[in-house]
This record gives C-alpha cells, structure tokens and sequence, in this order.
C-alpha cells in the first residue's frame, strides 16, 4: 500500500482544495487501483483541468449533494446532472474531460484500469468487461459503494494505522463491485470453498508473523501461495475463521499483552514494537478487542500476579 499526501491530483491545484488525500495498492491481479479523498469548503473552483488520457475508469462517489453544471467530453459539450449523497459516477478515461465546478463538494474517487478488469475476469473465468457505465448524466445512489468508501476512508486519512491487508481487502471488493453493477460481470461460477492447505496455512502465518513491525500485501500472501488475492482471502477466513487482517490484528494485540505483562517497556515502546502505528492506535484496538485500555490491563494483570503469590505464601505457612 502506498499513499501520497502532496501529490497533485489531476483535475485541480492542490492549492485549490481544502483537502487531498491519495492512496494505491495492488488488489486485483497485477493491476494498481488507486482511490483519492477530495474536499473543497468554498464555492467557485471553475473549470477542472483536463485528464491525462489513460485506458482507466475513474468511479465517484459523493459525501455531499454535487451540484448540476457544465461539462466536456473531448470539447463536446452536455449537462452534468445533479448527483446526490452517496450518487456514483464513472467516467472513462480515454476520453478528455473537463467540468464546471461552483459549488463546494466531498468525493472519494476510485480509478480503476482496464487491466485490472482484464484480470478480474481471468479469474472469475466470466466474459471481459470492456467498461463500467454509470455516466455522469445519470449517476445513480449506490449504498454498497458509499459503505465501501466509508470503510476506506481511514486508510487516506491516516494511512499508518490501516494495514495493507485491510485496504487491499477493500480495494478488491470495490473493484468486484464495481465489475457486477456497472460492468455487466454477472456471478461468477461456483467456486469451491474449501480452505488452505495444511502448508499454505503456515506460509501465510509464518509470513504475517515474521516482522509484527511489517505490513504485508495480499498480493504477497496469494503468490506465495500459488493462489489469486480474492481466493487467498476466502480461504484464508475459511480455515482460520478470520480474513487476514483481522488474524493478524488478534496476533498483534496477543503479543502486546505478553510483553505488557512480562515486561516493563512502555506501551508507546510497545505499541511500536507490535506494529501499530503509535500508543493511541494500540489503544483503540486493545480496548476493543481486551475491553480495557493496555495500562489498565497491565495493572489488573499485576495486581492478580502479586494477589497470587502472596495467597501461595500465605497457604505455606499454613502448612
């Protein structure tokens, strides 16, 4: 997973945004899908600047009303609709586009190659999607989208504390989305659903555990094991019962308490040591999976320790 927080996104200055947050990972096949956060607060952007022609389908989902306006596709004029919250549109890349903007808005924009819908296809073995339609005419409502979206938000705000498992988990979800509403890809064959094999299991295991300070790729776990990223995922889940960033998660947490209750580290020190991205983020997580913040729980652990010993003394003497 990357992330560019200055990178200049193509349509505006970044001067001219109150805010652009920027993010790619490698989710379906070989492919780069990249997704932008983009927020104006004023009124009058005016004209967008004009794409770089690429074979790259760039999906829009608005947080907001997105006001009506005018539009151009390679100098052809027309009227953009008024889209509304959680409205998607797509636009096709291969064509010049630019827009009149004079309201502020809100929008995550996911862009989405043809490659990466070639390999999308290969896999689920179900004929190639040319294109996805949702033209900004006729944008339409998509709460499966805008749920999506919501869930990737974290990883452009504060990419340190999501890992590249999650985000590539999302981005592979989007991009299927996307390939069934709006690319005509109907359900796929069945597929069996079985799990890992015994070794693939300890492979992907030994790879996640191997640096707790790491943030493996999807990508990385499937090669490894001879599998596509969505199968790794499925059947990762159906053998461990978790999807892989959750598992991973658990076994971050797990090692955070036995250093917290064995050691005498700090728990930034600690939190650092176990992959998160400093104390706070260790704390949110701790305290949703151990009910209790990392010093609470040391303490209690302690207090029991001490309680323990000092019962096993008194139970000596008795003796």
């Amino acid at each position: 997973m990357s992330s560019a927080k200055h990178s200049e996104p193509f349509f505006a200055r970044r001067g001219h945004l109150d805010r652009y947050e920027h993010m790619s990972v490698r989710s379906l096949g070989k492919s780069e899908l990249s997704a932008s956060w983009v927020r104006r607060d004023e009124p009058g952007l005016g004209l967008t600047l004009p794409n770089t022609r690429s074979d790259t389908f760039l999906a829009s989902i608005f947080l907001n009303e997105f006001s009506g306006g005018d539009i151009w596709r390679d100098d052809r004029h027309f009227r953009r609709a008024t889209i509304p919250a959680g409205g998607v549109a797509i636009v096709d890349q291969r064509y010049s586009w630019v827009a009149e903007v004079a309201d502020p808005f809100e929008s995550v924009h996911v862009s989405v190659p043809l490659s990466a819908l070639n390999d999308l296809s290969d896999e689920l073995r179900i004929p190639t999607i040319d294109e996805l339609v949702c033209p900004v005419q006729s944008p339409r409502v998509d709460p499966v989208m805008l749920h999506l979206v919501l869930a990737l938000l974290p990883a452009l705000v504060q990419p340190g504390e999501v890992s590249a498992l999650f985000a590539d988990y999302l981005f592979a979800a989007i991009g299927i989305h996307l390939a069934q509403a709006y690319g005509g890809a109907g359900c796929p064959p069945e597929i069996a659903r079985g799990g890992l094999a015994p070794w693939q299991e300890r492979r992907v295991k030994e790879m996640l555990l191997d640096d707790l300070r790491g943030d493996p790729a999807l990508a990385d776990l499937a090669q490894a094991c001879g599998l596509s990223a969505r199968h790794l995922a499925r059947a990762f889940k159906a053998t461990t019962g978790l999807p892989p960033h959750r598992w991973l998660l658990r076994r971050r947490v797990e090692r955070a308490k036995e250093l917290l209750e064995h050691g005498d580290e700090s728990v930034s020190g600690i939190a650092l040591a176990c992959g998160f991205a400093d104390q706070s983020h260790l704390t949110r997580v701790f305290q949703a999976l151990a009910g209790s913040s990392p010093s609470a729980w040391r303490r209690q652990r302690r207090h029991w320790t001490t309680a323990g010993a000092v019962n096993g003394l008194d139970e000596k003497r008795r003796q």
